[in-house]
C-alpha cells in the first residue's frame, strides 16, 4: 500500500467512525476528554492562582471589530474546547495492549486530522505502538464549527481586507485565528498552558490504567509537527511529574523558537496576526511581562510551565535553553525540509544544536524531488505518486527507527 492508498484508506476509516481496518492493519477508536485546564483561559475579570494564593484582575478584550461575530466568544466559555474527543490508533489486536504510545501533535491552525492519519497509521505499523492524536486547544474539534465555515469566514476575510488593505495573506482559512491572536496575542500562552495541562492529565490517566488498550507502564514518546514540536520541547524541558524522563521527540518540520518561525501564510496566519504575535512576546520579554501581572506571575513563579519563555526568542534565556537541550540531546531528533519557508532548516539547526553546532541533537534536513511546502509536505498529485511514496517512507522509517532505539 503506497502513501496515496494509505491516505485515502485511513481517511475513510475515520469517516466511518473508526473501528478495525484489516487491510491497513490498524484500529481507530474515539475517546471523550474533559479539559481540566480551561479555567485559566481569558474571558474573566478576576483570576486566582490557588497554588500561590494570588488574585489577579484582567481587563477584558475591548476591540469592537466583529463584535457580534462568534469569534468574539469568551475563550473560557467555549464548550467545544472543554469537552472534546481525541483518537487512538493501534494495532488491531483484541484485548491486548500495545508496546508503547506515541502522542502525535499537529500544527498551528489545523482543523482536520486528514493529513496526520496516514502518519499515525505508519507509526503503528512500523513500531507496534499506539498513536494518540490529541488536539491542541481551539484546534481540530476543539473550536466552534463557525470558525472553520468557509462561507462565513470568507465574508469576514473580505471585510478585514477592505478595512486593512495593508495586511497580506488574508484568507477564509486563516481569518479566525489571525483575528483572535491579533486582538489578544497572549492567547498563545493561555491556550498552550491549557494544552500542557490536558496532556499531563492524559498521561496521568494512562499511568492509572484509565485509557483502554494502553498499558499503564507504556513508554511515552512524541511525534510532533510544526508548533506541535514547540509544545513538545516545552513539555520535555518542564517534565511535569517526571512523566517524560525517557520520552523521545521526533520533530517534523518543527523545532524553532517562536521568533525564528515565519507562519505568515494563507493557511496559517495573515501578516497582522503573525507580526503581532512575534512583536508582543518580544516586547514582553524585554519588559519582563509587565503588561500582564498574571502572565508575569506564571513566567516567574510556575516552575515547569514557565519554560514557555525559553522558547519565545532565540537570544533570550539562550544559555538556559541550550543547557536543557544538551541534557536531552539523545532523546530528540528533527527532520526539517529544505524548502520549508515557515520553519526553515537553518533555524531548526540553530535552536536545537546552538550557534556553534555543539549540542549533539540529531537534525537531518531532507529535500524531496516533487513540489512541497510546510503545509503540504507530501503530495497527493498522481504524477508525483511514486516520488511522494519514497519520500514519505523515508521520513516514517527515520521516525520509527528513532522510536525503536533501545
Amino acid at each position: 500500500m503506497d502513501y496515496q492508498q494509505l491516505y485515502y484508506g485511513v481517511k475513510a476509516l475515520m469517516k466511518r467512525g473508526g473501528g478495525i481496518d484489516e487491510t491497513i492493519g490498524v484500529r481507530l477508536d474515539k475517546h471523550a476528554f474533559t479539559s481540566a485546564g480551561a479555567k485559566i483561559l481569558p474571558g474573566k475579570t478576576q483570576y486566582r492562582c490557588p497554588q500561590h494564593h494570588h488574585n489577579f484582575k484582567e481587563i477584558p478584550e475591548t476591540d469592537s471589530e466583529y463584535a457580534l461575530h462568534p469569534l468574539k466568544m469568551k475563550d473560557i466559555a467555549i464548550e467545544e474546547n472543554k469537552y472534546f474527543d481525541y483518537y487512538i490508533m493501534q494495532p488491531p489486536y483484541k484485548n491486548k495492549n500495545s508496546k508503547g504510545v506515541i502522542l502525535l501533535f499537529h500544527g498551528l491552525n489545523e482543523k482536520s486530522w486528514d493529513k496526520y492519519l496516514p502518519w499515525a497509521a505508519s507509526l503503528v505499523q512500523l513500531t507496534g505502538k499506539s498513536v494518540i492524536l490529541f488536539p491542541i486547544a481551539f484546534h481540530m474539534n476543539r473550536a466552534p464549527k463557525s470558525w472553520s465555515d468557509i462561507k462565513s469566514m470568507h465574508q469576514v476575510a473580505q471585510i478585514r481586507q477592505q478595512k486593512h488593505p495593508g495586511y497580506s495573506n488574508i484568507s477564509a482559512v486563516n481569518t479566525a485565528i489571525s483575528i483572535r491572536l491579533g486582538n489578544q496575542p497572549d492567547r498563545l500562552f493561555w491556550s498552550g498552558l491549557q494544552t500542557y495541562r490536558d496532556v499531563t492529565m492524559l498521561v496521568r490517566k494512562i499511568k492509572k490504567d484509565q485509557v483502554s488498550g494502553v498499558a499503564p507502564d507504556s513508554p511515552i514518546d512524541f511525534f510532533s509537527y510544526s508548533i506541535g514540536a514547540f509544545l513538545s520541547i516545552i513539555l520535555l524541558m518542564a517534565n511535569p511529574n517526571e512523566y517524560f524522563n525517557d520520552t523521545r521527540l521526533f520533530a517534523f518540520c518543527g523545532g524553532t523558537t517562536l521568533d525564528r518561525s515565519f507562519p505568515i501564510s494563507r493557511y496559517i496566519l495573515d501578516s497582522n496576526g503573525g507580526h503581532t504575535l512575534n512583536s508582543y512576546f518580544s516586547e514582553q520579554l524585554h519588559n519582563h511581562f509587565k503588561a500582564s501581572q498574571r502572565l508575569a506571575h506564571y513566567m516567574d513563579m510556575h516552575k515547569g510551565e514557565n519554560f514557555f519563555k525559553l522558547m519565545l526568542h532565540y537570544n533570550h534565556y539562550k544559555q538556559e535553553r541550550e543547557n536543557k537541550m544538551a541534557s536531552m540531546h539523545e532523546r530528540i531528533m528533527a527532520v526539517p525540509l529544505k524548502k520549508d519557508e515557515v520553519i526553515p532548516p537553518v533555524e531548526v539547526l540553530s535552536t536545537l544544536k546552538g550557534d556553534y553546532r555543539d549540542i549533539p541533537i540529531r537534525v537531518e534536513p531532507m529535500d524531496f524531488d516533487f513540489p512541497y511546502d510546510h503545509v503540504h509536505p507530501f503530495s497527493l498529485m498522481e504524477k508525483y505518486r511514486q516520488q511522494t511514496d519514497i519520500a514519505y517512507n523515508q521520513v516514517m522509517q527515520k521516525a520509527a527507527a528513532f522510536f525503536n532505539e533501545l
